[in-house]
């Protein structure tokens, strides 16, 4: 293709700003609002139901979700150290204090919140992620009209490029790792939900910049920056890097004389978020530059499996021995599982491949980028081409900086040993700005083009968003360990509601046995002797936590036998005189206690011959009566306690429990004659399990 082609339409010139017209700018924004719209539904579908069957806008996964409270909590008191236990394992023991290695950000936005109603604590992720998916969506359609006038000036934006433009929009919202983030509402999800349209943000202001510097634009950065390394700090760390480029590019006049002046004030509003990333490194564990201290993790000292790893990298946590595997892991062209059932496309059936035979901490089933995003990552692709080629004109050039500064985000991803499928979110504003560039380069070209070629390059783009849809809404399906058997029996069922309309191929992942085995690829289906349970694979490995593969963490039940599920009720009167504990439930070998853990808290204690389990504390409201969920799964050797909005407080491993047990309550009545004892205990009564669902699934079609 000729130079002529690629430059097609005219080029700003470096002192002009193109008149843009009203009537484009208002095509775009309806294409982009629509988009918007659109993606909406599944996002909000993901965020606040996610085959729960209800829709709740403080949806989340209980225990994973209050981090940036308990630190917001602690701000309020002076301090960044947290309650120890809070954390659990994600906790940083330093000088004999617990620390989060989450960022300030989204800490210091819950604030004012926590102030105000205190009863959020731990209800915040699900408005923070949808917070975020809106700032996402401005910053992103502000990014690509900016590239649209700096690569096509004042050229009217016809109907076919803005049904693309707003395709392009919907892609990035809802055809997109937004999606798999939505699914699982937790600090996790959350974290890089927002560095996603706060480096985006960060991008569209650097492409400003360049193109017309200010002290606003240049303020705006500095804030941008600083909001970054107060949130997750590797993409920031790569603006920082970006921004310095900008100023050395002002500075060596390749934007004309009289734009070195803001050279200075661009290196300042890089350096001050630098020094305060450093400064809160060091406020937290005592290092500068050294990252993480993740010896001084509490998942490390409970993990052998981590000690090794760390040995094996020199304590750091990455290693450029590990390149080949997350090259492969995110950039492979086949990173996704097509199946016959629905979701039809999916996470990998295996992690990914470990080359060199190298130590790897972690590693979940994980789509690649060209697989989940096809439609993104091939219009980034071009959107390089249209940057870097010779003799690509000024509004081109510009973009060569941004694109460094947004593929550097994603530096950090290919040294872990960690490869997880939220880690996508770190490539997604690479994505948006190579594929606004993209989309635009495109249209340059077809600019002079006849309806025919129009209409054909419209439909490639909105067959590549379908499939990007598609495979995002299916790995945003797939279920996870923290499905819930609500959301995994819901799943089912849909599942088996296609399946009767494909031909019944589900029939080929339902399995019978005796025994749990203790992984099967996602999405497989495993009843238990007589329909005793019914277990829905995630296909996730837990072979390096021993805990865990021993309570088949792989499976989610779907279904338990009678007797799996016990209901009570406890009412507190005197927390302090519980002592070393009173018995509530026993099954087999098993009790599980309440016992005081003084300043009037309590704390659930799972016993057994061999060991005892300990849940974390909680401060009961002296006479209010709380409602308790305690699961003791004997396929699963697996007993979970939750108490009314506490979530989940005690959990561990049946020592000898088998089918036949039945749970035995212990209540613990209270004499209305006499001074109440130190808590009431209640049985609610529960209706029986039929195994319906085992049933249809074992008659088959």
């Amino acid at each position: 293709m000729s130079a002529v082609a690629l430059e097609a339409g005219p080029e700003p010139a470096a002192a002009t700003v193109p008149q843009v017209r009203d009537d484009s700018r208002r095509r775009f924004t309806i294409a982009a609002v629509v988009g918007t719209l659109v993606a909406s539904v599944p996002y909000l579908w993901f965020l606040t139901n996610d085959w729960s069957g209800t829709y709740n806008p403080l949806r989340g996964i209980p225990y994973f979700t209050q981090f940036y409270d308990e630190q917001a909590k602690s701000m309020i008191h002076g301090h960044l150290w947290v309650a120890p236990g809070s954390l659990g394992i994600e906790g940083f023991i330093h000088n004999g204090r617990t620390y989060t290695y989450f960022g300030l950000l989204l800490s210091i936005f819950r604030i004012p919140i926590l102030v105000v109603a205190p009863s959020l604590t731990g209800r915040l992720t699900a408005p923070s992620m949808l917070a975020a998916w809106l700032l996402t969506a401005l910053f992103s359609s502000l990014l690509i009209w900016r590239v649209r006038v700096l690569l096509r000036g004042a050229v009217a934006i016809g109907r076919a490029e803005a049904v693309s433009l707003g395709v392009l929009v919907a892609s990035i919202l809802g055809g997109s790792v937004l999606l798999f983030l939505a699914s699982a509402p937790w600090v996790y999800d959350e974290d890089i939900a927002w560095s996603i349209p706060t480096t985006i943000a960060t991008l569209f202001v650097f492409v400003g910049i360049l193109d017309r510097p200010s002290g606003r634009r240049v303020l705006a950065a500095g804030v941008l920056l600083l909001a970054g390394v107060l949130g997750r700090p590797s993409p920031a760390l790569a603006c920082i890097v970006g921004a310095l480029l900008i100023a050395l590019w002002l500075r060596l006049g390749r934007e004309g004389e009289d734009r070195k002046r803001w050279a200075l004030p661009l290196t300042a509003a890089a350096l001050v978020p630098l020094a305060t990333y450093f400064f809160v490194n060091w406020l937290k564990f005592g290092t500068w530059l050294n990252g993480l201290p993740l010896a001084d993790q509490v998942w490390t000292h409970e993990n052998a499996h981590r000690r090794a790893f760390l040995a094996a990298t020199g304590g750091k946590g990455y290693s450029v021995h590990l390149l080949p595997t997350d090259l492969w892991a995110y950039l492979q062209p086949l990173g996704l599982r097509a199946q016959s059932t629905f979701p039809f496309l999916t996470l990998p059936v295996q992690p990914p491949r470990v080359f060199g035979g190298y130590i790897i901490d972690w590693f979940y089933p994980t789509a690649s980028v060209p697989a989940s995003m096809p439609m993104l990552f091939l219009l980034s692709c071009w959107g390089l081409v249209v940057s870097f080629r010779p003799g690509a004109g000024r509004g081109a050039k510009l973009m060569r900086i941004p694109l460094i500064a947004a593929a550097g985000a994603t530096v950090v991803d290919f040294f872990l040993g960690y490869i997880a499928p939220r880690y996508l979110g770190d490539f997604l504003p690479f994505l948006v700005l190579g594929a606004a560039i993209g989309v635009v380069g495109v249209w340059r070209v077809c600019e002079h083009r006849g309806r025919a070629t129009k209409a054909a390059v419209v439909g490639i783009i909105a067959v590549l968003a379908i499939v990007s849809w598609v495979a995002n809404v299916g790995i945003a399906s797939s279920p996870t360990p923290e499905t819930t058997q609500v959301e995994a029996a819901n799943y089912i069922q849909e599942v088996r509601s296609i399946s009767d309309l494909t031909g019944h191929p589900l029939a080929e992942q339902v399995t019978q046995g005796d025994v749990l085995p203790y992984w099967a690829p996602a999405g497989e289906v495993f009843v238990v002797a007589d329909c005793s349970g019914v277990y829905l694979s995630t296909g996730y490995h837990f072979s390096t936590v021993p805990a865990s593969q021993l309570e088949h963490r792989t499976w989610v039940p779907v279904e338990r036998g009678p007797g799996a599920s016990s209901k009570l009720t406890v009412a507190f009167h005197a927390p302090a005189q519980l002592g070393a504990g009173i018995p509530i439930l026993t099954i087999g070998r098993d009790t599980i206690l309440v016992r005081s853990a003084g300043h009037g808290r309590i704390r659930y204690v799972l016993h057994d011959p061999r060991s005892s389990v300990t849940g974390g504390s909680v401060r009961p409201v002296i006479g209010r009566t709380y409602q308790v969920s305690i699961e003791t799964d004997a396929n699963l050797h697996l007993v979970a306690l939750a108490m009314g909005n506490y979530g989940t407080l005690l959990q561990g491993l049946l020592s000898g429990a088998g089918p036949g047990d039945t749970p035995v309550v212990h209540t613990q009545p209270s004499d209305p004659s006499a001074s109440p004892g130190p808590l009431t205990v209640g049985r609610k009564v529960t209706r029986p399990s039929h195994m319906a669902l085992c049933h249809r699934l074992l008659d088959g079609p």
